[in-house]
């Protein structure tokens, strides 16, 4: 389990990084995210060591699941993004019939030559077309990816983080009922592992 331990951006989370890189192929995560506003459950692929670029000076690929403990009820709100170029973001919220806190549930990229899909329990709900996107097919041909897990937060005395949308998607820790600490949970989902962890994460 991960814990965010606060309701304060540097107490709340942690992020861990495979120690393999990927590239075509399916790459999955059970995920169960840590609940209520202010917090982030992520799951994601990066050529760019899992960081984002704010003097946005460097190009990176990134694949994201990022999974809002704000948007969850019986049907679950979850931003998938890709980034391109230099944090060009191709981003679109996604709905799932099911409460992302309540227990696990499998997030999947699935990745070949010409497409990403964005598959959570065995059902497609985003593909994107990469063929006009030659720096995604050359992550994907070279198998430059990194996979990273992450738990995150922030409260409304921090800087914000990302567009308009996703910050009112996240919403801010001080606003979380829940008592602290809270938890987000991995399960891997083959048989490679993240560094430090074993089937399940713990941080």
């Amino acid at each position: 389990m991960v814990s965010c331990n606060a309701p304060h951006g540097d107490q709340c989370g942690t992020r861990m990084s495979s120690n393999f890189h990927v590239g075509r192929g399916s790459h999955a995560m059970g995920v169960k995210a840590a609940p209520g506003p202010g917090v982030a459950t992520t799951y994601y692929l990066s050529n760019n060591g899992g960081l984002y670029d704010k003097t946005k000076t460097h190009p990176w690929v990134e694949l994201d699941f990022e999974i809002m403990g704000h948007m969850t009820g019986p049907s679950s709100k979850i931003w998938t993004n890709m980034f391109t170029d230099t944090a060009v973001e191709h981003n679109r919220w996604i709905t799932v019939p099911f409460d992302v806190t309540a227990g696990y549930h499998s997030y999947s990229f699935d990745i070949t030559d010409n497409s990403i899909s964005w598959v959570v329990d065995g059902v497609t709900y985003r593909q994107e077309d990469i063929s006009k996107h030659p720096d995604v097919q050359r992550a994907v041909r070279t198998s430059s990816f990194q996979e990273f897990a992450s738990v995150w937060g922030k409260s409304s005395q921090e800087p914000g983080e990302g567009i308009p949308d996703f910050r009112a998607g996240l919403g801010v820790l001080d606003q979380n009922p829940n008592s602290f600490p809270i938890y987000a949970g991995y399960k891997r989902q083959s048989a490679r592992r993240l560094r430090g962890a074993d089937s399940e994460f713990h941080a």
